[in-house]
């Protein structure tokens, strides 16, 4: 019985002996090559998809800038046509030098942000449009024909904002 417990614990201790000398070894020798290779390329595939994602950002914000400034625009065109009864005169579809000055009283903050304007209807509407740099999805198709813009002439990348 003695016997049998003393060789119990030899093999005991052979195996952790085994065991530990492993850990040692691997210890002392650090990461192999393929493991190095493994995790480079890891973290190359993560930073391209990721760097994908993130180099439109951007644009889209700048974009959703654009789009909340037209409809700031619009509401202060809204107001101005509320007391003046009319829109104001554009300057051959280019950009209303009057409506920076004139909507300052409506709109607090009105930033030239590269629009057109377009009185239509005799000053009973308008149109208001600017580029946008990545598109707003179908969001920007929509904006157009909601201002009765005809199919053949609506374009990608441009928003537009109306009087209805």
């Amino acid at each position: 019985m003695e016997l049998n417990i003393a060789i119990l614990i030899l093999c005991m201790q052979n195996k952790l002996d085994f065991r530990s000398s492993i850990v040692d070894r691997r210890k002392k020798q650090g990461f192999s090559l393929v493991e190095l290779l493994v995790a480079i390329s890891i973290i190359a595939v993560l930073s391209a998809v990721l760097m994908a994602n993130f180099m439109g950002a951007r644009e889209r914000a700048r974009d959703a800038q654009k789009i909340q400034d037209l409809n700031a625009i619009r509401n202060g065109l809204r107001m101005y046509y509320n007391d003046n009864q009319l829109y104001p005169e554009d300057d051959d579809g280019n950009v209303c030098t009057d409506c920076l000055d004139t909507l300052t009283a409506y709109v607090s903050a009105i930033a030239d942000i590269g629009y057109s304007y377009d009185q239509v209807s005799d000053g009973d509407g308008f149109k208001l449009w600017s580029s946008l740099e990545a598109g707003a999805g179908d969001e920007d198709i929509d904006s157009q024909s909601k201002c009765g813009v005809s199919v053949e002439d609506i374009k990608d990348k441009i928003f537009m904002v109306c009087a209805n």
